[in-house]
């Protein structure tokens, strides 16, 4: 790689990032306004409604931060294919994670859990998971000597933070006394933090990608 394409190579990342950026809030800020007209009894049109809902299956909110999810285990699986040694089998972990993450936020696996588990055992299942994978992969990345150990790492913790904290937030708002508003509010919220520590996760990844080795 050229001291040109290095020299260039942030300029890039962040121009991507602001339209990333851009389009979330975009149609989080839509799915909000419909979330706020659905509490007040004024839903839009149903195709509307069905595209923008925050939290709903297939809906472009919940698919927006899947696809930030399936970007970071792509990223992850290149850093993989240009690692060598232990630092490949790390970087296999962060593309399991992402592919996991994908998964769970595409088909709601966490309220499925919570339907068949319920919710303590649920959050205690998610906070053992979580602490467990992420030591894990901090112990093995700093082991092995993996450049990015700690800022990616970090940002999954920041992710998941968001996820189980908000999502308690969440829940807690929606046994308050006619929530409608207050539970439009914290939806978006709760969707939107995952949105943004998502969108983190996936400029950090980026960041600690292995650059191909020049030919010459």
């Amino acid at each position: 790689m050229t001291t040109e394409e290095l020299d260039a190579a942030p300029a890039v990342r962040g121009r991507w990032v602001l339209a990333l950026a851009l389009v979330g809030a975009l149609v989080f800020t839509i799915g909000f306004v419909v979330e706020l007209r659905c509490a007040v009894g004024s839903c839009p049109d149903p195709t509307v409604r069905r595209l923008f809902r925050l939290d709903a299956l297939g809906a472009l909110p919940r698919l927006f931060t899947t696809g930030l999810f399936l970007a970071v285990a792509v990223l992850a699986a290149l850093a993989a294919l240009r690692s060598a040694g232990r630092a490949r089998w790390w970087w296999a972990g962060v593309v399991a994670g992402g592919a996991a993450l994908t998964v769970a936020k595409a088909v709601s696996s966490h309220s499925a859990l919570e339907r068949d588990d319920g919710r303590l055992a649920t959050l205690i299942g998610a906070l053992l998971v979580t602490a467990i994978g992420l030591s894990l992969l901090r112990w093995a990345g700093r082991a092995w000597s993996v450049p990015g150990t700690t800022p990616i790492v970090v940002a999954l913790g920041l992710y998941a933070a968001a996820a189980i904290g908000l999502d308690q937030i969440t829940m807690a708002v929606a046994r308050l006394h006619h929530p409608w508003v207050a539970l439009a509010i914290a939806t978006f919220v709760e969707e939107g933090g995952e949105a943004v520590t998502a969108l983190v996760l996936l400029v950090v990844v980026s960041r600690w990608v292995p650059r191909r080795r020049s030919q010459s």
